[in-house]
């Protein structure tokens, strides 16, 4: 019985001096942005398409890069195809990754060979705290969690409309400001379900946004963004929020398409992930309950040990 007793209180004692921040470890791969690239590219001229990842390391500070690649449409030299496209995605992540210090890089980007696909990944103890995507390139877009749904993943998301001639020029030469789109249409997916298609000529993305939300049951505009605004990139690549977009909040869905054909405007795709600094401060709660009852436990076992052995 006091052997029992001794190997029970040195086996606590052992868990007792365990670090605690196996808590807070997040595993690699836990967090994931899988885009795929559906269809020929068929905007003309060179058209940008970008994304911004920002990461936290565990609990701590975060981290932004912005990947930058330009895609070209079927009027120039070498045009790029759907492969062509997400390799230049993947590989301008890894080249915006370089501007960091090593151990601050918390992702990872692949893309299978000859595969219209990029996944985004995180690292071994960092956590995406949001994503965003712009197309100005016109491409048919799929957006998934590669296998779990948005709303098990706690993931909200947003499509904002915005003008492509606001990024597409210098200050100093830019056109008049644009107020409206000059044509064509933008089809969005859930699932497999029906496509909810909706012209845009001579509308304001407002208009067009509001339009959307009202269509998919799903959706909900808002004046609001569902994450504060990111300059990465500059001005080539960012715009300040322009006061409207239309959201999804806990979808029990798997996936997105979403299918831009007009050339006056692209699509930004917003990704919030879970607030995982909140998590690690409840599991720092539970962490030290753990250890307290634990001790208890060991000072239990140490007392009866010792009234047997005197």
């Amino acid at each position: 019985m006091i052997t029992y007793k001794i190997k029970t209180f040195t086996l606590m004692i052992g868990l007792c001096l365990l670090p605690l921040e196996w808590v807070h470890a997040n595993a690699a791969g836990q967090d994931k942005i899988h885009i795929s690239v559906e269809g020929p590219i068929t905007k003309t001229g060179d058209s940008l398409f970008s994304l911004t990842v920002q990461w936290r390391h565990n609990n701590d500070r975060t981290y932004e890069s912005t990947a930058m690649a330009f895609i070209t449409g079927p009027d120039t030299l070498r045009p790029d195809t759907a492969v062509s496209s997400a390799k230049k995605l993947k590989s301008a992540m890894y080249d915006a990754l370089e501007e960091l210090y090593p151990n601050s890089r918390g992702v990872s980007a692949e893309n299978p060979k000859k595969q219209p696909e990029v996944t985004i990944s995180n690292n071994a103890n960092f956590s995406f705290t949001r994503v965003t995507a712009r197309d100005y390139a016109n491409q048919k877009l799929t957006y998934d969690l590669a296998g779990q749904s948005f709303g098990a993943a706690a993931v909200n998301f947003s499509v904002d409309m915005v003008y492509f001639a606001d990024i597409a020029y210098i200050d100093a030469f830019a056109p008049p400001k644009q107020t409206q789109a000059t044509g064509g249409g933008i089809t969005i997916s859930i699932d497999n379900g029906q496509p909810i298609h909706i012209a845009t000529k001579n509308k304001d993305t407002r208009t067009i946004e509001k339009e959307l939300a009202e269509a998919i049951s799903q959706a909900t505009f808002s004046n609001l963004s569902i994450i504060p605004h990111s300059r990465g990139g500059g001005k080539r690549n960012s715009k300040a929020f322009d006061g409207g977009e239309i959201q999804f909040t806990h979808l029990a869905a798997n996936k997105i398409t979403i299918d831009l054909k007009d050339p006056s405007l692209g699509v930004l795709t917003k990704f919030q992930f879970k607030d995982t600094v909140k998590e690690q401060e409840s599991a720092s709660y539970i962490k030290w309950i753990f250890a307290l009852l634990i001790l208890i436990g060991a000072g239990y076992f140490f007392y009866s040990w010792y009234k047997e052995t005197h």
